[in-house]
């Protein structure tokens, strides 16, 4: 009775969960939290991922005071989130049994909401030199964004179906700002 033995040449599934840091400036920096799925057969594939990107920076208003050489300063604190999917192709340059590299290009969708700072209404006494009156405005901003990635993977697998994963990604959105994320996480292979 013969017994059917896979093949090199067959297709290989990969589920993969990353956390990422952007290291640009676009939204003051952030996390984005990502999965994905990749079909491989021999050195090419295709990756699917979806993720929800979430930023929070502080922006400080300095407001001089002439009369009394003064600088006032009111932090507002900035709310960016995100939804993005993409779409790839890839390349493995590098193909062993514990460990591989891939190289993407692809397509990236963004569905973006952004509460930022509008105008601000204050009273300061410069006697106590408190303010006694301070009303913040915000502006909820509501965006969709088209675009590409590039990037790189590399999975070590120290064991037979379940590995961990670098990743970086560069991701360029239409009046999206760009972005610059590096990570990691976990992989299994199905």
């Amino acid at each position: 009775m013969d017994y059917p033995i896979k093949g090199a040449d067959s297709l290989n599934y990969v589920i993969n969960v990353n956390f990422y840091k952007d290291l640009s400036d676009t939204y003051g920096g952030g996390g984005l939290f990502s999965g994905g799925f990749s079909i491989s057969k021999y050195w090419f594939g295709g990756e699917v991922s979806f993720g929800h990107f979430q930023s929070q920076p502080t922006f400080v208003l300095k407001i001089p005071v002439d009369e009394q050489s003064l600088t006032l300063n009111i932090p507002f604190d900035e709310i960016s989130t995100m939804q993005i999917g993409a779409i790839s192709g890839f390349m493995r340059p590098i193909q062993k049994k514990r460990i591989t590299t891939e190289l993407l290009i692809g397509m990236c969708y963004g569905r973006a909401r952004y509460l930022c700072f509008k105008s601000v209404d204050y009273s300061y006494d410069t006697n106590e030199k408190r303010f006694t009156y301070l009303l913040k405005d915000y502006q909820l901003v509501r965006n969709n964004h088209f675009g590409y990635q590039v990037g790189l993977n590399i999975s070590v697998y120290p064991l037979k179906k379940m590995g961990f994963q670098l990743n970086a990604r560069v991701q360029d959105l239409s009046n999206g700002g760009t972005f610059f994320f590096v990570g990691g996480g976990l992989c299994f292979k199905l």
